[in-house]
């Protein structure tokens, strides 16, 4: 087929892969640009009349598949088609992203895929497995090389390929044939024994153990028979096998320490695990449930749609995990925070990425985000601390297969070992550079979360300032407006007019509280010295290396030299492995990366304790202010009370004076007599009650009018001039009332135009 590079508009670009009878070749229509993968028998002269069955099956059953995460059939184009009496070609989408083991392969998979992989991997392939059994189709060789990957939507699609050991079953029908690969083989199908489609759950459970790893679970280096001989041994719950330094087989029921799952992932797959491993295949998978479907698929389904809370605890550099379901609250997750890590409830600063601080009514899932490659964590700090020493201890351990490898670089170990202690290496420069990011984004979520209440602070300052300065302006209108008031009070109380000692005590007392409400300046003043200082402290953490975009990278280069180390080892021929025994150039990598890391993380935790001082200072500083401004607002409204006050006192004193004028006017008949009823034109003027007026001295002013109406029934002159100077006085007091009512509205309208600039600038601020 390589010599017949082109067909019609198809050309053949390279070579996908082969297996036993068959090829697989990338075509391309250089007219349309379509890409399908052709897969065609090779050997076909040389197969059996049962290979040739098998292989007319394959593509049966592909044909009639449609599932997302089992490969597509195609139509064969016409111009690629083969003759009648050949085989049939199977035409298949491509997928570009190649097979499961080409990434396993990769150096910064030599511990395992990352989470987020895993978690893809897992329901994808369980999709695809479940479809197929639904199908009454046992695939029989679930491997990392029949698993594809495919870009979908700018998301990777994993789908199940190659059912050339496909078997279909009738309902409850158990088969015996050997087939499959044998590092994945279930032990039933190794011994022959009649076996059905739990099968495929131990080859699916084999492959996922390897990804979350990066090699399989039992004795990958043993052959098939002692690996048979020595893991049937193993109890219900084993999910890995080992050879300890002694030579002997230990059986383990949890991961290896160095994987990329967290804790709460970790331990949820370990018991998934537990349940496809198992060596009695009418127990693997769990059985079935009430609906007739597989328990496993149904665990792995809760598993993967289990809402998990990514929590990075910052003073000790760990990350934490948090299950929540709908019903918890912040408080049930704060709890369980404070009995892990024994931070008090009320000392617990939760961050988010964005900055913000979760609502406390709201439920705990607000804190749950989508799973991504790169992760989404959510940030613990500890209020009004800033001692980072756990995590400092924390970053100095090694693996022990590293520890090894450090203290002797020369040290003499077996192939098998040298690559585990150059894997872990890999594995540790690369946490370590991952870890060190973590902090970074911590640093950065905790400077947005200073931002944040930073500008509140700043709102509250400036509103406080602003309602300062309207506050004294007004003070000072009313000091001068009330001391003019109070000069005049005394001028006409000296004359004998109108005088309350309760109001003039009560304008006293205004004048000495409206003078204490201008001491706030002092207050006020010593609170922006202090917000002043704390806005230069914010602004150089801002400049901080720490808080650039683009981060120091050495981290990422010493990684990423260990992975080329690693690789390079890895392609070493395997006929003079045991030559290599020299570990100075990965050991030189992993010293390299502690020195810098040990290093730069005590000037990262400095940075973390500023961050946490001056957010401490802010929470200090802005209840003060609120203090503040809630008292300046406070006695504004004092002051308008006051003006209020002040303005009915002097119009209740004009409104009596006006009254006592008017009734001290003789009421001169039309014909004036001598009988006029004298004793009626002296009576006492009736002055209306007036609680707030009860202390006034009306005596003085009383005896002067009876006097003056006394005399003016001396002659009708006198009573006529009398009468003309009456008038005079009552038209003397109508123009003082105007004027006062003048004044009362240029005071108005001056509040006014203070409240309104007091309105404009607090909305500048």
């Amino acid at each position: 087929m390589s010599q017949v590079l082109k067909k019609g508009p198809w050309t053949v670009e390279r070579m996908l892969g082969s297996g036993g009878f068959g090829a697989v070749h990338l075509w391309k229509n250089e007219e349309t640009g379509e890409k399908i993968a052709l897969k065609k028998c090779r050997l076909q002269n040389e197969m059996t009349e049962k290979h040739k069955q098998r292989w007319q099956l394959e593509v049966q059953i592909m044909r009639r598949l449609e599932h997302e995460n089992v490969i597509v059939a195609l139509e064969v184009p016409e111009e690629l088609n083969v003759r009648a009496n050949e085989l049939p070609l199977l035409a298949m989408e491509y997928c570009s992203g190649g097979d499961l083991r080409r990434i396993l392969n990769q150096p910064q998979n030599c511990c395992g895929l990352k989470e987020y992989a895993v978690r893809c991997l897992t329901h994808d392939v369980a999709a695809g497995v479940e479809y197929l059994h639904g199908k009454k189709i046992i695939h029989r060789d679930l491997k990392p090389e029949n698993i594809v990957l495919k870009t979908v939507d700018d998301r990777i699609v994993y789908k199940i390929i190659d059912l050339g050991y496909a078997k279909e079953l009738d309902q409850g029908s158990v088969c015996t044939s050997f087939v499959g690969t044998l590092q994945y083989l279930a032990p039933e199908l190794f011994a022959s024994q009649k076996y059905t489609c739990t099968v495929d759950y131990w080859s699916f459970g084999s492959v996922v153990f390897e990804c979350i790893t990066g090699y399989r679970p039992f004795l990958p280096n043993s052959p098939p028979v002692q690996w048979h001989k020595e893991v049937c041994r193993k109890s219900p719950e084993d999910i890995c096998a080992r050879i300890d330094d002694h030579g002997e087989v230990k059986f383990y029921k949890t991961l290896p320490s160095a994987n990329r799952l967290t804790r709460s992932m970790q331990t949820y797959l370990e018991q998934w695990l537990r349940t496809m491993l198992r060596w009695d295949p009418k127990a693997r998978g769990g059985g079935l449930l009430t609906g007739r479907r597989p328990a496993c698929f149904q665990m792995l389904d809760n598993i993967l749609q289990m809402k998990i809370i990514y929590l990075l605890h910052v003073p000790s550099n760990e990350l934490l995990t948090y299950p929540v379901v709908e019903q918890h609250t912040m408080l049930d997750l704060q709890k369980r925070i404070e009995e892990e890590t024994k931070i008090p409830i009320d000392k617990q600063d939760i961050i988010l990425a964005n900055g913000m601080t979760p609502e406390q009514e709201k439920p705990a899932a607000q804190c749950w985000l989508e799973p991504t490659e790169e992760g989404s964590y959510v940030y613990l700090f500890q209020h009004g601390t800033g001692n980072f020493e756990n995590g400092l201890r924390k970053n100095r351990l090694l693996p022990p297969a590293v520890q090894t490898i450090v203290k002797d670089p020369n040290t003499m170990i077996p192939f098998s070992d040298q690559k585990k202690a150059w894997a872990e290496s890999v594995f540790f420069c690369e946490e370590q550079c991952l870890e060190f990011k973590r902090l970074v984004l911590s640093q950065r979520a905790a400077i947005l979360s200073l931002i944040r209440i930073d500008s509140v602070f700043v709102k509250a300052k400036n509103k406080m300032t602003n309602e300062l300065d309207q506050m004294v302006s007004k003070s000072n209108f009313f000091l001068e407006s009330l001391a003019y008031d109070m000069m005049f009070y005394n001028e006409q109380a000296n004359n004998g007019g109108v005088t309350s000692d309760s109001v003039y005590s009560k304008w006293q007392k205004m004048q000495r509280e409206v003078q204490g409400f201008i001491q706030l300046k002092e207050r006020v003043s010593e609170l922006e010295s202090q917000a002043i200082a704390l806005q230069t402290k914010i602004v150089e953490l801002q400049k901080s290396p720490f808080a650039r975009t683009k981060q120091d990278d050495t981290l990422d280069e010493l990684a990423k030299q260990a992975r080329t180390v690693y690789e390079d080892f890895r392609k070493t021929a395997r006929e003079n492995r045991d030559a290599i025994k020299d570990q100075k150039p990965m050991v030189s990598l992993v010293v390299k990366c502690v020195v810098w890391r040990d290093k730069k993380l005590p000037d990262l935790y400095a940075h973390l304790s500023k961050l946490g001082a001056c957010k401490a200072n802010v929470n200090t500083l802005l209840p003060q202010v609120e203090s503040c401004l809630q008292q300046i607002l406070d006695n504004s409204r004092k002051l308008i009370d006051y003006q209020k006050r002040r303005q009915t006192a002097i119009w209740k004193l004009l409104e009596i004076t006006v009254q006592q004028a008017k009734q001290s006017q003789p009421q001169m008949p039309t014909q004036p007599t001598d009988s006029m009823d004298v004793s009626r034109m002296i009576a006492p003027p009736q002055l209306p009650p007036n609680p707030e007026l009860s202390t006034i001295n009306r005596a003085a002013s009383t005896t002067s009018i009876l006097q003056s109406l006394a005399m003016s029934t001396s002659s009708s002159a006198e009573s006529l001039k009398t009468l003309e100077d009456a008038k005079a006085t009552t038209k003397m007091f109508e123009e003082t009332l105007g004027s006062l009512m003048v004044e009362h509205d240029q005071f108005t309208a001056t509040l006014s135009d203070l409240d309104i600039s007091e309105t404009g600038s607090a909305s500048h601020s």
